[in-house]
């Protein structure tokens, strides 16, 4: 027997209300159905459908058409659809982001079209509907009307809510809430045992009730159609899941392991996530506000200071005003990050110099301030999109002028995430966990080390650089007690930990071997003999060359005029020689993918070809280390190709001229995404980017 699926997911429409999350939504079906049932990664078919695409209604029948067809007679079709569902007259509608209102009956899916195809069967068929939808508001306007088209005589339909109410998404979660529970349902599902329809829908509305009587909603999802016998529609299969149903009201989690039967409550009263420290999510503005009362929750500008951004903001200098109050305002972020020491700060970066981190870069600055709790990922987002903006408008040749809503999208954030905040009100719980490292033995603590094992990426990343930072800073019996948890900790997230930062590891190692610092070779032979990660010490230091060029490319590129002076950069990162250490392969690739693939402004056209160079010298096996190993983690590359547009485009050139999906990729993801890269697949291609991207910072 086998499992076929056909996965529709839109956000994005031309003549109707755009939606949140239902790409995101098809994506955990997906993986779940993958990584906990028995359904394989090349039977389920995910479409993500974007404006002015070629996914047409008659597209999606022929596709669930030919599913059905080459399918036996003990195999299950299923079809899902995440987006607005609709009535129209006495039929039932999902919409297309190509749908014309003028013309629905041929360009939306038409369920009743639907069901011909899946009732006339040879195999086991069912749909799956999260039809309701309308961005943070209930998921569809007429969502009510159309749960009536469903009806006894369709095809077997789980869908997200009944009659007359409205299926809603979860801003926390960055999903439906529908498609969350079920996903949640099916991995808590009695492990090598099928999963029946109604019993997930019981237990879909057992999660439901607590979620809507906490967030003051109704949504009860409905199953209709006729159900004969016991037919499955998937087997659950024997990976264990562990996960964390969250209370909002009361802050408590219980967790719940294999089986929803099991529940045992969990002393973390303070917890809602499982990170080891929470991210400041900045102060609370009022959605629309003039510049003054915005300008009225800072507490970091001088009188005079701010006398002078009003004046030049309603002057119409908005280039002033916004240039003015982001000097400032990363001055002080700096200055917040920087009060954790330098030498942290040199380590977190990976850069051993003096100069560069006591002025370090403003995109430097905002990284670090949301990897150590300052302000959360959003924040960074917007940081990094207000520093973008900076930048362009003090380019040279830049002739048009900054018109009032990108000024507006420089100080409002300014505002929110650093100049909100007192500094003596600042709360950041990084600092009590550093502080837990020198003394507390968390060896005695197994709670801390499953939080570091779930949490995001760059949780680990920040550990493994605090613990050297504080092997080198600490002494008697802080030390001892850094030391024990440094090598624990190393043990317990090694096989977690990229290449990247193993090469970290062991380029810190030889770094004190050659200054020939007894204590602290001692602590490291211990935790890498420990691991046997002697393999990432190199032989010597010119690795720390070339990661310092491309440090420096990164920081050129982020800054003033980088069109100018990019060229001269990317020069002498190619001049260093034909072969870039291994240690270097992730910095030298990344600094020299973001400069071919630009900002939102363009590109410096003088630097192409001698970064083209560069990738030109990358082996086969360069190429694989770097897609396989470092690009999932490449925050900024990703954020680029995620950010579509132009840069996608110049990404999908890039690896289709290199022949990039010639090669051989273990996992299965980074064969789909380099595969619709190679195809010149841009919105494919886009969405996969934009998975690997919020996985990596945790979006929230």
């Amino acid at each position: 027997m086998k499992r076929y699926g056909l996965m529709l997911s839109c956000e994005e429409y031309k003549e109707y209300d755009d939606i949140c999350y239902c790409h995101s939504d098809a994506l955990l079906l997906q993986e779940t159905l993958v990584n906990y049932c028995d359904y394989g990664y090349s039977n389920l078919e995910l479409i993500p459908a974007y404006i002015d695409d070629d996914t047409t209604p008659e597209q999606i029948y022929k596709k669930l058409s030919l599913l059905i067809d080459n399918a036996d007679s003990d195999d299950t079709v299923m079809f899902y659809f995440a987006g607005h569902g609709m009535k129209i007259e006495s039929e039932g509608f999902l919409i297309l982001p190509n749908t014309k209102k003028s013309d629905i009956a041929k360009t939306a899916i038409e369920l009743k079209k639907l069901n011909e195809i899946m009732l006339n069967k040879k195999c086991n068929c069912f749909i799956i509907l999260d039809a309701c939808h309308s961005g943070l508001s209930p998921r569809g306007e007429q969502i009510s009307l159309f749960v009536e088209t469903l009806s006894d005589k369709s095809c077997v339909t789980l869908a997200s809510c009944s009659e007359n109410e409205c299926s809603y998404p979860d801003e926390n979660l960055e999903q439906g809430v529908f498609t969350y529970y079920l996903a949640e349902a099916i991995k808590g599902s009695p492990l090598e045992q099928t999963i029946l329809l109604d019993k997930l829908k019981v237990q879909i509305c057992e999660n439901l009730e607590e979620w809507c009587s906490q967030n003051y909603k109704k949504q009860t999802p409905t199953l209709v159609g006729t159900i004969v016998g016991n037919t499955s529609i998937a087997t659950r299969n024997s990976k264990p899941y562990e996960y964390a149903i969250i209370s909002y009201e009361k802050k408590e989690v219980t967790t719940v392991e294999n089986t929803h039967l099991e529940i045992t409550p969990s002393n973390n009263s303070d917890i809602v996530s499982p990170a080891l420290w929470q991210s400041n999510s900045g102060i609370e503005l009022p959605k629309v506000a003039t510049l003054d009362v915005i300008l009225n929750y800072n507490y970091q500008l001088k009188t005079r200071e701010l006398s002078a951004i009003s004046q030049n903001y309603n002057a119409g200098f908005f280039e002033m005003a916004s240039e003015s109050i982001w000097n400032r305002s990363i001055a002080i972020l700096r200055n917040r990050v920087l009060a954790l020491g330098l030498q942290f700060v040199s380590e977190m970066v990976g850069i051993d110099n003096l100069d560069y981190i006591q002025n370090l870069p403003a995109f430097e600055v905002i990284n670090l301030a949301m990897e150590l709790g300052f302000i959360n990922a959003t924040g960074k987002m917007r940081l990094t999109h207000a520093n973008e903006i900076v930048q362009h408008y003090l380019e040279r040749d830049v002739m048009e002028e900054m018109p009032q809503n990108e000024s507006d999208s420089v100080i409002r954030p300014c505002i929110q995430y650093i100049l909100g905040y007192e500094d003596s009100n600042i709360q950041i719980e990084y600092t009590d966990f550093r502080t837990s490292l020198k003394v507390e033995d968390f060896s005695g603590n197994p709670t801390k080390l499953e939080s570091l094992n779930a949490s995001p990426y760059f949780y680990k990343k920040t550990t493994i650089r605090t613990l050297v930072n504080l092997l080198s800073s600490t002494e008697g019996a802080e030390f001892e007690t850094v030391e024990s948890n440094f090598i624990l900790i190393i043990k317990t997230i090694w096989k977690d930990l990229t290449s990247d930062d193993k090469y970290f590891l062991g380029l810190t190692f030889s770094k004190h071997k050659n200054d020939g610092n007894t204590k602290l070779i001692s602590a490291f032979t211990k935790a890498l003999m420990s691991v046997r990660g002697f393999d990432y010490v190199p032989e010597n230091l010119r690795s720390l060359t070339f990661i310092e060029a491309a440090k420096n490319l990164k920081s050129i590129h982020y800054a003033m005029n980088n069109f100018y002076n990019e060229p001269s950069a990317v020069k002498e990162l190619n001049r260093m020689g034909t072969k870039i250490p291994k240690p270097a392969i992730k910095e030298c690739i990344s600094a020299t993918l973001m400069v071919l693939l630009g900002n939102a402004y363009g590109r410096s056209f003088e630097a192409i070809e001698p970064a083209e160079d560069i990738l030109q010298k990358l082996s086969q096996s360069d190429w694989i280390y770097y897609i396989e190993q470092c690009l999932p983690h490449d925050e900024e590359v990703l954020q680029k190709i995620s950010s579509g547009g132009a840069r996608v485009e110049r990404w999908c050139n890039i690896v289709k001229e290199f022949d990039l999906k010639s090669f051989e990729y273990q996992n299965s993801k980074i064969q789909e995404f380099i595969k619709f890269s190679a195809n010149l697949d841009k919105n494919n291609a886009k969405s996969c980017a934009n998975s690997f991207y919020k996985k990596l910072i945790n979006l929230n």
